[in-house]
């Protein structure tokens, strides 16, 4: 008998609670499995077996029923077949090099990875042609409440944050909803403008929201806002999911009555009790931290009267050129490049992309 499992010491010595385990003949001359035995991530209640006992059928199935291949011939030239790869990964030959599986470096995982990546990209351009066919409210240029702003700053904002703001203003001119994602190293003046943008919308009588991934953020997001609107006459509110009772229904009031023309808060803020009045601007902060989906939620919630809100997404998370151009296909990309006087770098964080 062979045995598979947690090995432990107990009373009598060695022992295994429960292992998987095979009968064997002569143990002096093991016979060589065909395949290498695929150990799966498993939740409670599902065994190995039974994984393994489900992908054996899944695998059947490839040598009855027909895959087409997704990639076109001249990229999948000399590439791994799909059925191939399915096979390899799941059932490894003893002879594969166990180190070309553990770095992610096997021509099986390098064409799923080409697949996973590819429908993805597909995905976000089918999202991006769609948002084409909708309309946005075009906010002409209109920069008295932009200019009143910057005159009360005791700095000047940067030739980046500059060069970033007339895309986005370049943008939201148009009759199609803007899309765009601007990316900026913490300190680089995100916060700046993305109230420029506000901006643009407020003065056109329109409202704005702000969503952020913590109710922390979100606070110091309101805070910075009201500082900055407050003297030119705007009122920003702040919804979160901690407010309850009178104070919750009295902000959700003033915002269906468009008296808030800032809206700043959690997820909270495409809940359905939630109403806008005339949303043209949604700005999303730390997009990688909600999925496309609540993304695509809170945009569909400002639909109204046949308009759909621009969108601007910001984020502190380095991400390479090549990398955004696949994950991020729905979005036009901005770049903070410059740091004001005095700022230093922050040290890189990894990245990692949600699923959708």
């Amino acid at each position: 008998m062979l045995a598979y499992g947690e090995a432990k010491r107990g009373k009598y010595g060695a022992e295994m609670i429960h292992p998987e385990y095979r009968l064997q003949g002569d143990l002096s001359t093991p016979a060589l499995q065909e395949t290498l035995t695929p150990v799966y991530p498993t939740t409670e209640g599902v065994k190995q077996a039974t994984l393994r006992k489900l992908t054996d059928q899944a695998l059947e199935l490839l040598d009855t029923c027909a895959i087409a291949e997704l990639l076109p011939p001249e990229l999948a030239q000399g590439m791994m077949s799909l059925p191939e790869a399915l096979r390899t990964l799941h059932r490894p030959p003893p002879t594969l090099q166990l180190a070309d599986l553990e770095t992610g470096q096997h021509p099986a995982q390098r064409r799923l990875i080409l697949e996973e990546l590819l429908a993805h990209n597909l995905s976000m351009l089918a999202l991006r042609a769609g948002a084409q066919r909708y309309h946005a409210q075009p906010l002409s240029t209109n920069d008295t409440l932009k200019h009143q702003l910057l005159a009360s700053l005791p700095f000047n904002p940067t030739g980046a944050q500059a060069r970033v703001v007339a895309e986005i203003e370049r943008d939201m001119a148009l009759d199609v909803p803007m899309m765009r994602l601007v990316q900026g190293d913490v300190g680089s003046g995100k916060t700046l403008v993305a109230a420029l943008a506000a901006l643009r919308a407020i003065v056109h009588g329109k409202q704005v929201a702000l969503m952020a991934p913590t109710e922390l953020l979100a606070e110091q997001h309101a805070n910075n806002f009201r500082n900055w609107f407050a003297p030119l006459g705007i009122e920003v509110g702040w919804l979160a999911g901690k407010q309850k009772g009178k104070a919750r229904v009295a902000q959700q009031e003033a915002i269906a009555s468009g008296q808030v023309q800032m809206v700043v808060g959690t997820h909270a803020i495409f809940q359905e009790q939630v109403q806008f009045n005339g949303l043209a601007l949604v700005i999303i902060d730390e997009q990688h931290r909600f999925g496309v989906h609540q993304r695509l939620a809170l945009w569909e919630k400002g639909q109204q009267q046949g308009f759909h809100p621009h969108q601007l997404i910001m984020t502190a998370t380095p991400i390479p050129r090549t990398l955004a151009m696949t994950a991020y296909a729905d979005l036009d990309t901005s770049v903070i490049d410059e740091l004001p006087p005095g700022r230093t770098p922050s040290p890189p964080s990894p990245f990692r992309i949600p699923p959708p």
